[in-house]
């Protein structure tokens, strides 16, 4: 028998859908409740209000054309909204079987409360905090969740298609 008091000490984890979505180049949160979100990080609660335009994607480098890559967003104890980007992989790969995409690291004492799948067309990229999440050439869907998912995306297993 599990001893919840036990298995939760310490715990982060997302309790309310976030409502992830973007027209632009900065995520948004619009919770379905309009509440906002409730979240727990090393075992203490945190609420953030919905917000637009509240955080620019950021990464070192864009994402090449032909490319999926998942970028994971997270919340902090201080209330910053960030995304961490996963590592680029070609679609074709994935489509296949031959690759999967993987969750990537939450930085600490954050809480990962969704992510965005971002996929690019041949002849594009996608350039974090410039590139629109809708433009022309990126097709990107989103995940709202609990807590990062136990598996990577695969051909076969896609969060991101059961969310939609």
């Amino acid at each position: 028998m599990f001893n919840l008091s036990e298995l939760a000490r310490g715990g982060t984890i997302c309790l309310s859908h976030a409502g992830l979505n973007s027209s632009d180049e900065k995520i948004d949160v619009a919770a379905p409740n309009g509440a906002g979100i409730d979240y727990c990080i090393n075992g203490v609660f945190y609420h953030e209000a919905d917000a637009d335009d509240n955080a620019n994607v950021t990464a070192d480098t864009a994402q090449a054309a032909l490319t999926t890559c998942i970028y994971l967003v997270t919340l902090s104890t201080t209330h910053v909204l960030a995304t961490v980007k996963g590592t680029e992989v070609t679609t074709a790969d994935i489509a296949s079987g031959k690759s999967v995409l993987n969750w990537p690291q939450p930085a600490v004492n954050t809480c990962p409360i969704g992510a965005a799948k971002v996929v690019v067309a041949t002849g594009y990229t996608f350039t974090p905090g410039t590139t629109e999440f809708d433009a022309t050439g990126i097709t990107t869907t989103w995940v709202n969740f609990m807590c990062i998912p136990d598996k990577p995306v695969t051909s076969e297993y896609d969060p991101f298609v059961a969310a939609a």
